[in-house]
């Protein structure tokens, strides 16, 4: 473990965070100026386990900031440009009123594939295609563009189908290619059988999952976007369909299911917005691009506030829901509390990674806490 002195009060804040929780562990690491402040966990991973370095867990929707990330990456070579059409890169895809789509709808949760309207199993989630080939078939939820709604898992295969045709790598590949292996850190999209043991188990305070509700009703749409139909049909911390079971842990499923850990997220995000050993994955006006371009206003379903800001890719700065260090604040939280950002103005990456998953309760309090104590020592507030 590591804690710089200066940001001691930050580290105490997550100790006693975690020391309140009902069950389960936690990591926390921050970055500044591409170099470690604070690299620090605590509790269990699993009961009776200690958490340890390398530990990781899911990290739900964070897995969309790093997903991101590698999208901008693209943007920055040349290779991808988010006002194209997606059927320029995939053809199948214009089918059903979907060929004036661009990726920058995808991007900003406004193509109105939210949700995928076939039932698909979980054995779909594994072979990837059929997931691929049921978005590129349907016709969208809403009219693409007249408004956003937050695609919970399908941007994660309708951007890792468009980054397989343009670079021919899967989805996890080009994660480890592109992130992974450059900055020496523990990041997936599906993990290796071997690294199963080194994986956190959840524990969620059972919010109620069998609720019926009335067919292409909001709250039908918001199920069917987590579940896919009939892929998950259980509680979040079910080992068989949940994401305990080592069959999830091992899906290419980049928009809701990857696995990292604290150190390894905080330092991909110091490493967009500041050289860190040696790697910096994106320049500062890629980075301008991708959080200029906001969606406001409430959602399509007119869901109330607070809510999250999404621009091209990454949540952006919106004290009233996220944390936010400067206008510059930018990256993606993740179901129960994981949290991963970066601030340009602060040269600061953040990586925050639990396995206790609140879904009644506010998982959300924990890192915007420690957010706050982060706050204090810059001089924020």
């Amino acid at each position: 473990m590591f804690v710089d002195p200066k940001f001691s009060t930050v580290a105490d804040k997550f100790f006693d965070l975690t020391a309140e929780q009902p069950y389960g562990g936690a990591s926390l690491a921050v970055y500044q100026d591409g170099k470690p402040v604070i690299d620090i966990w605590a509790g269990e991973s699993r009961p009776g386990i200690a958490w340890e370095e390398n530990t990781k867990s899911v990290v739900f929707s964070t897995s969309k900031g790093l997903l991101s990330i590698l999208c901008h990456r693209l943007i920055e070579q040349g290779l991808l440009d988010p006002d194209e059409k997606v059927s320029t890169y995939w053809p199948e895809f214009a089918a059903n009123g979907k060929d004036q789509i661009t990726v920058a709808m995808i991007m900003r949760h406004r193509s109105g594939l939210s949700a995928v309207r076939e039932d698909l199993t979980l054995e779909d989630l594994q072979k990837v295609l059929p997931v691929e080939e049921a978005l590129a078939r349907q016709h969208p939820i809403w009219e693409p563009d007249t408004g956003y709604l937050y695609h919970a898992g399908t941007i994660g295969q309708l951007l890792g189908k468009i980054i397989y045709n343009i670079t021919g790598k899967r989805v996890n590949e080009f994660l480890q290619n592109e992130l992974a292996k450059p900055l020496n850190v523990e990041a997936y999209f599906g993990t290796p059988l071997e690294i199963e043991n080194e994986i956190a188990f959840l524990k969620s305070d059972g919010a109620d999952i069998d609720t019926k509700y009335e067919f292409e009703s909001p709250l039908y749409w918001n199920k069917r976007a987590m579940s896919y139909g009939k892929a998950f049909t259980g509680h979040v911390d079910d080992f068989v369909g949940g994401y305990n079971d080592p069959r999830v842990h091992a899906l290419e499923h980049a928009g809701a299911g990857g696995i990292s850990n604290a150190r390894s997220i905080a330092k991909i995000y110091s490493a967009v917005v500041h050289e860190t050993d040696g790697v910096r994955l994106l320049n500062d006006q890629t980075i301008e691009n991708a959080i200029s371009r906001p969606n406001t206003g409430r959602n399509v379903f007119n869901d109330p506030e607070p809510y999250p800001i999404h621009s091209l890719g990454f949540i952006v700065a919106n004290p009233t829901h996220s944390p936010v260090l400067s206008n510059r604040t930018f990256g993606h939280d993740g179901l129960g509390g994981q949290q991963g950002f970066a601030d340009l103005n602060y040269k600061i990456g953040f990586g925050y990674v639990t396995n206790w998953i609140p879904m009644v309760g506010d998982g959300m309090a924990r890192h915007r806490e420690i957010t706050k104590s982060l706050q204090a020592i810059l001089g924020i507030i």
